[in-house]
């Protein structure tokens, strides 16, 4: 996860709002070239590439998914590590039914915010 967000500290957000994965040498997203609409994760390495450089608004903005789970990615780097130092979860065990519920909520505002882009802006 450290990884992760350190990588996208790192890239420059691409102006379109999408796109910036392809500094690390991927392709662009099938969606948008051949079906002429962005897919649900459009946007989401530039969303934290923003969030990285502190620009929360435009993070939420370009994919409120991708804020979403680089701010959960945010805080659970030091919660991972300090439970890993201790030798036990800190403050609230990580459980499969938690997980469960953070899985279908993150998924839930992905897809709403897809559709909303697509339907209303």
């Amino acid at each position: 996860m450290a990884g992760v967000l350190i990588t996208a500290a790192i890239l420059e957000p691409s102006p379109e709002g999408m796109g910036t994965h392809e500094q690390l040498g991927l392709s662009p997203c099938y969606f948008p070239e051949k079906l002429g609409v962005p897919c649900p994760a459009c946007g989401m390495t530039t969303s934290w590439a923003h969030l990285m450089d502190g620009n929360i608004q435009a993070s939420a903005e370009v994919n409120l998914g991708g804020f979403f789970l680089a701010l959960t990615c945010l805080f659970c780097v030091p919660w991972f590590v300090g439970s890993a130092i201790k030798g036990d979860w800190i403050m609230l065990r990580m459980t499969d039914g938690r997980l469960l519920v953070f899985l279908v909520s993150w998924l839930l505002v992905t897809m709403a915010d897809w559709v909303i882009r697509r339907l209303l802006l």
